[in-house]
């Protein structure tokens, strides 16, 4: 746990969105989108690092459709919606919100490695406080290819991504991205 109090540890190490957006509305329960309230408040959604970044924005949501291509992936029967991703692809995904509310599982799926892992201890506010501002998920916060690229010139639109095996060809849609590496991860 780190030593600053709560999530403020992420304003530490992230700043505030640039640009903001308006927040997701990720749960059911009052008392879960009070405390939601409270720690976007603090954090904030939108875009963060240079545009590498997006998290806990109201369209995020939208993405959730692409968990399908990767039902070979992800245990089913099981809630879950994209609350953040990076300029990569890579999804964050919270699991049970309607029953488990901000103490809800999150899950991390890379669509480079076709892999899709929970992590013991990780939910909105170990996020928040620990393993986004300790960088503890696996690549997810790597973004020497994204600088690469805007050093370059590179920009991406807001539904592309900085495909890995892309590189010299440029930026890809998300949904065709996903698709084409749900297909290779079959």
């Amino acid at each position: 746990m780190s030593d600053e109090p709560e999530i403020s540890v992420f304003t530490h190490h992230f700043g505030r969105p640039e640009p903001a957006v308006p927040p997701g509305d990720f749960f059911a329960d009052k008392f879960d989108k009070s405390l939601w309230r409270m720690m976007y408040d603090e954090v904030g959604a939108g875009w963060y690092r240079n545009g590498f970044l997006y998290l806990f924005g109201a369209e995020l949501p939208g993405l959730t459709p692409i968990l399908d291509l990767w039902a070979h992936r992800l245990t089913p029967g099981v809630e879950r919606t994209v609350i953040g991703r990076n300029a990569y692809g890579m999804l964050l995904v919270a699991e049970q919100t309607t029953d488990e509310g901000t103490d809800a599982p999150i899950g991390l799926l890379d669509p480079a490695a076709g892999t899709y892992a929970t992590f013991e201890g990780l939910d909105f506010a170990s996020l928040l406080s620990d393993w986004l501002p300790q960088d503890q998920l696996p690549g997810f916060l790597d973004q020497a290819h994204y600088d690469a690229f805007r050093q370059a010139g590179g920009q991406l639109q807001p539904n592309e991504v900085l495909a890995p095996q892309m590189a010299k060809d440029g930026p890809e849609d998300v949904l065709a991205y996903h698709s084409r590496m749900a297909a290779h991860h079959t």
